[in-house]
């Protein structure tokens, strides 16, 4: 019989995401008679997760090096939880009730996906992105646009509309890797088209 694993799903989903989880993570582990030495502490992963929390605020107004810091810190986050999954995992030896008490995920039964309003992903490939954006109900067409830089740009002109489709969920493809882009998106309705949503930034690998 195949036992139950953990799914590394924290890896690839938005920064905000990420603390939420780990703070979701670290709340179910703390004096935890199943997991009584972890082979990262639970000390050292809130430090982590507060840090990681405090550089993606920074980030947002843009800047080389609080960017770099934001994607140092991402990676030294998910190192961490990588190396807790698979203390859990030894732990847990299949049984999908430890996992689950630890706040973690199972491979054969991913939890629901709960998506903000607006959401960016890496895609499967180099240079692509999924982006999702809550359905809104009458909807003709999402128009989806990007613009690169360090800030968003400042004028609609500087944007650049890369699809429009009639799912509130687009793929974009052969946009350029370690680029800083901003990604929002508008929605046409009868009545018009709506204001475009706060721009997310994401660097694409």
């Amino acid at each position: 019989m195949k036992k139950d694993r953990i799914v590394l799903d924290f890896v690839r989903i938005p920064v905000a995401q990420q603390t939420e989880f780990g703070k979701g993570v670290i709340s179910k582990m703390k004096n935890n008679p199943k997991f009584p030495t972890p082979d990262v502490s639970i000390d050292e992963l809130e430090a982590k997760n507060t840090l990681l929390e405090t550089r993606s605020v920074a980030a947002l107004g843009g800047g080389k090096e609080a960017t770099a810091l934001l994607h140092q810190t991402q990676e030294e986050w998910v190192d961490s939880m990588r190396k807790m999954a698979k203390y859990v995992d030894r732990i847990a030896d299949g049984d999908d009730t430890v996992i689950l008490s630890a706040g973690f995920h199972l491979a054969k039964q991913p939890a629901p996906a709960v998506r903000p309003d607006f959401s960016v992903e890496l895609g499967d490939k180099s240079g692509s992105v999924t982006i999702h954006r809550q359905a809104v109900e009458g909807a003709k067409s999402y128009i989806w646009q990007y613009s690169t830089g360090e800030t968003p740009a400042a004028t609609d002109a500087d944007w650049v509309t890369a699809q429009v489709t009639s799912k509130a969920s687009v793929e974009l493809t052969g946009l350029t890797p370690k680029t800083t882009y901003w990604f929002r998106s508008a929605v046409v309705t009868t009545a018009g088209t709506s204001a475009y949503n706060s721009p997310i930034m994401q660097v694409v690998i």
